[in-house]
């Protein structure tokens, strides 16, 4: 029943994420079965991601990274497409983001396309399934999450929200994040030294 999807999560603290809209939860339902029909591998990214590992925030849409291989784009295009929803075999042949839209409700899902041997795709061999939003869907590690969010910021020239995002997810997974990991791989692309401030800066508050 849709009307369970009110316990989102299984952390208490962010019961309150649960009072979206639930059309988005739909929209969310539907490309599931049709990934997991087709074997995709795909998780969810995000503000989804970040609210359930963090602080949680209202978002618009969904995002999530998959890899479509060749072979299926046309299946899933066929299996999507509808009076009521939307999906650009285009954009995914060009390896652009894709959006699917529900037509009615306005709702979106953004499908990032992930490349074999590129970071996203080792992302997904480390997602793990998590109740949420309603269903059993893969989500992205704690760890991989922090990583592509400084990603996004740095990309984007410093963003506010990207920063409150990873900053909300230390706190609440301080203990529990591999930080070894982390720093390997903030290293790797230039990010260690924002990592380890804001390290820091959280330590200092629980401190």
């Amino acid at each position: 029943m849709l009307g369970k999807a009110i316990q989102i999560f299984s952390n208490s603290q962010n019961l309150g994420f649960a009072l979206r809209k639930m059309t988005q939860l739909e929209l969310l339902r539907f490309a599931s079965s049709r990934f997991d029909r087709l074997e995709i591998p795909w998780m969810i990214v995000g503000s989804h991601a970040s609210s359930f590992y963090g602080v949680p925030r209202s978002t618009h849409d969904i995002d999530v990274v998959a890899f479509i291989d060749d072979n299926v784009v046309r299946t899933l295009v066929e299996s999507i497409s509808s009076e009521r929803h939307y999906l650009s075999e285009a954009a995914i042949r060009e390896g652009r983001m894709a959006k699917l839209i529900d037509t009615q409700t306005g709702d979106k899902l953004d499908i990032f396309l992930a490349e074999k041997g590129s970071v996203d795709w080792e992302s997904l061999k480390r997602s793990k399934p998590i109740l949420m939003l309603g269903g059993d869907y893969p989500l992205i590690s704690v760890e991989d999450l922090i990583l592509s969010k400084l990603r996004w910021n740095a990309m984007s020239g410093d963003s506010e929200r990207q920063l409150a995002d990873v900053r909300g997810v230390i706190q609440r997974q301080f203990a529990k994040l591999k930080w070894s990991y982390l720093r390997e791989m903030a290293s790797g692309v230039g990010l260690l030294a924002q990592l380890e401030s804001l390290r820091r800066s959280v330590e200092s508050d629980i401190e």
